[in-house]
């Protein structure tokens, strides 16, 4: 990368997570994308990529690129969002007046299936929260399964729950910093509240209002990696379905406000979600849900 094109990709990283707000992981994985398409173009052109050669990056760059990620076990999904990590980028350009236009805004991404969300049941999750009641370490065990409740019983992602400070705790309703900076408030139980504020009587660390509430061993923030892989070991343990993931108890949460007929606009609330149509998809699932229920009860014909 030449020093002209790591200007345009530092301020373009610049631009992602100040201006355009987008949540760390978000930034995170599209710089890996953009990286990768810069070494793709420097290898499949064998020279040095510098601005005239991205002002003239067309389909078959981007088809070339493609089938080379595929090749190595990307998906189609993958490949869709790392069309949109390169359309940032030129956007970038563009709204700097670095280029004047580029014909990679206007490739469509590759079709696929919409995968619908995969919930827990209320047994699969209850004999996950049961295990992670068994580790012998007290401020550990009380640490995990907080995050796991609030996930699963409030619909916070792992990064949410992780993100939690000691002053985001305070009043009855917890605050919520979700993607692109987002706020949002969220009633917690009282009983969840005092576990909440047990555990961090039992951490041996000090805390200040700006502090993490969730801590690793040595003091620092918690990873998700690190609850990630504990719910890894759980599920291979106990022989829990593959989609048993941090994740999948935040689908469950809006899944079970469905099935008690919570309606969509109070489920987009307390999930964060942007858009209605990203919590319309948990209706789907509903669906599946209340077909059984037709069939369980419907009078037999025989």
């Amino acid at each position: 990368m030449n020093k002209q094109i790591k200007l345009f990709f530092d301020n373009w990283k610049s631009w992602i997570e100040n201006e355009k707000r987008l949540a760390f992981n978000t930034s995170q994985s599209y710089c890996i994308d953009l990286k990768s398409f810069l070494n793709f173009l420097s290898n499949h052109n064998n020279l040095n990529v510098d601005l005239k050669k991205i002002n003239n990056v067309d389909e078959d760059d981007l088809s070339g690129w493609f089938y080379e990620r595929l090749k190595k076990g990307c998906s189609h999904r993958s490949n869709a969002r790392a069309l949109s990590s390169l359309k940032s980028f030129f956007n970038f350009l563009i709204t700097k007046k670095i280029i004047q236009s580029s014909k990679i805004l206007r490739i469509k991404g590759p079709r696929f299936l919409e995968s619908l969300p995969r919930p827990l049941t209320e047994s699969q999750t209850l004999k996950l929260l049961d295990d992670i009641k068994t580790e012998k370490e007290k401020w550990i065990m009380m640490r995990n399964l907080s995050v796991l409740v609030l996930m699963w019983g409030y619909g916070l992602r792992i990064s949410e729950a992780l993100n939690l400070k000691l002053k985001d705790t305070y009043m009855e309703d917890i605050r919520i910093i979700g993607k692109g900076g987002k706020v949002r408030t969220i009633p917690i139980a009282t009983e969840i509240q005092i576990f909440i504020k047990k555990m961090i009587k039992e951490c041996p660390y000090e805390f200040k209002p700006d502090d993490f509430i969730f801590l690793g061993k040595k003091g620092g923030k918690l990873k998700p990696e690190i609850i990630q892989r504990l719910v890894r070991k759980i599920r291979y343990r106990l022989v829990l379905p593959e989609n048993t993931t941090p994740h999948s108890l935040r689908h469950t949460f809006a899944t079970e406000l469905l099935q008690n007929f919570v309606d969509l606009r109070s489920i987009q609330e307390l999930l964060g979600h942007s858009s209605l149509s990203t919590t319309q998809k948990y209706t789907s699932v509903n669906k599946d849900y209340l077909r059984e229920i037709l069939e369980k009860n419907h009078p037999s014909t025989d």
